[in-house]
């Protein structure tokens, strides 16, 4: 196995390559690279319904200005030159798309999240098992807050009292206070937990256990886990319709614990008002990451092997016919208007621009290598996208859909919040 393979694997993965072809390799790493940043945007995506300025799902430079009359700023999660040193989170002025000083976090950093009224990030150190919260006022970091093995997602309630941490494998989750930033007992849920999001009204967190085809739903009021939710294989990405009474869940497939295994080509949903699953949706295969309108008319669902994005009647649950992606469609994002998706492709080093009115790709948007996480401003004007191996991250206008002057962001960005 090449060095450049491995060292994905090891980073992008977050364990040990597999001893296969290659080729096999190749392809596999395609499908996990899309995992590491699909499960931590699960947890955003499904909060924006409620919250719209959380960050991971809007934010910008020439928009109006932010709480407080501060203009948004993007943090970037940077894990380095393979993960070995300790991390940083790379603050950009969305007035000049310059970067900041480089705040320093714990080793390996792969997830961010800030606090519904912009006050503090929070980052997910998976090399050193700790969760580092960062001063949006001053750009300083504090003491690191001890969490499970492998630290992989994190999510934050609609009233930004509680962080909950996803440890991948611990097979738990942490949850955090915000006022103290001090842990709590860990929440046992499934094995291999990959992604998390939290009801509208802030009562339940669902958390995708990808290595127990389950979802385990949480109450927020008494941390305690309730009875596991059967789903297909592989779950590892979770989206919550804006009026909380559907959590639509991607099956990748059994690849997630066996690499020579089949990918899934469904989606199934869950009534948050009984935690049962309903009736498979069949989408493409390796579906990864899920969308919904801000109207919660309809879900895209973004499948990697198929290099396809399936939209989803929410009323029927039926999907339409396939938008063709066919550069790795990994991750996704829609603007606050719901009128523009934004599809990341991994492998064409691209973000696919569709429109919601007509379902119609337009012309591909070319960004730096291998991009993995898209954040989009809260006026809907920008599009910031971090390319994990070129080391940038590309601002892309909303209105011509064309990409600006890459801007420097350490030596890995792989995760990126945007501040109300």
């Amino acid at each position: 196995m090449d060095g450049r393979l491995r060292d994905l694997l090891e980073v992008a993965a977050g364990e040990p390559p597999h001893r296969v072809s290659v080729e096999a390799v190749r392809r596999r790493v395609v499908r996990r690279r899309a995992l590491e940043w699909v499960a931590g945007a699960a947890a955003v995506t499904a909060i924006a319904a409620v919250v719209p300025l959380i960050p991971g799902a809007f934010g910008h430079p020439s928009g109006p200005p932010a709480m407080g009359g501060r203009a948004p700023t993007v943090y970037v999660a940077s894990f380095g030159r393979r993960g070995a040193a300790p991390g940083t989170v790379i603050p950009i002025s969305t007035v000049t798309n310059r970067p900041g000083t480089p705040i320093p976090v714990g080793r390996a950093p792969r997830g961010i999240a800030i606090t519904p009224d912009g006050k503090t990030a929070y980052v997910v150190n998976f090399g050193s098992n700790t969760v580092t919260p960062i001063s949006v006022g001053t750009n300083r970091p504090g003491t690191p807050i001890p969490v499970g093995r492998w630290p992989w997602v994190i999510a934050i309630t609609p009233d930004g009292k509680t962080v909950y941490v996803v440890n991948r494998t611990s097979g738990t989750v942490t949850p955090i206070s915000t006022a103290t930033n001090r842990p709590g007992t860990p929440i046992p849920v499934g094995r291999l937990p990959y992604a998390i999001a939290i009801t509208p009204d802030g009562k339940t967190a669902y958390v995708a256990n990808a290595g127990s085809n389950t979802v385990t739903p949480i109450s927020t009021a008494t941390n305690t886990a309730g009875k596991p939710i059967p789903v297909g294989p592989g779950p590892v990405f979770i989206a919550i319709t804006p009026d909380g009474k559907t959590a639509y869940v991607a099956d990748w497939g059994r690849g997630i614990v066996n690499i020579r295994a089949s990918d899934s080509v469904f989606v199934t949903p869950i009534s948050t008002a009984t935690n049962r699953p309903g009736k498979p949706i069949r989408v493409g295969h390796g579906p990864v990451a899920i969308a919904i309108t801000p109207d919660g008319k309809t879900a895209y669902v973004a499948n990697v092997d198929s290099g396809t994005v399936t939209p989803i009647s929410t009323a029927t649950n039926t999907p339409g016919k396939p938008i063709k992606a066919p550069g790795g469609p990994s991750a996704i994002a829609m603007t606050s208007d719901g009128k523009t998706l934004y599809v990341v492709e991994e492998i064409s080093n691209e973000v696919l621009p569709i429109s919601i009115a007509t379902n119609r790709p337009g012309r591909p948007i070319r960004v730096g290598h291998l991009p993995k996480a898209i954040a989009i401003t809260p006026d809907g004007k920008t599009a910031y996208v971090a390319n994990v191996n070129s080391g940038t991250v590309t601002p892309i206008s909303t209105a011509t859909n064309t990409a600006g002057k890459p801007i420097k962001a350490g030596g890995g960005p792989i995760d990126l919040a945007i501040t109300p």
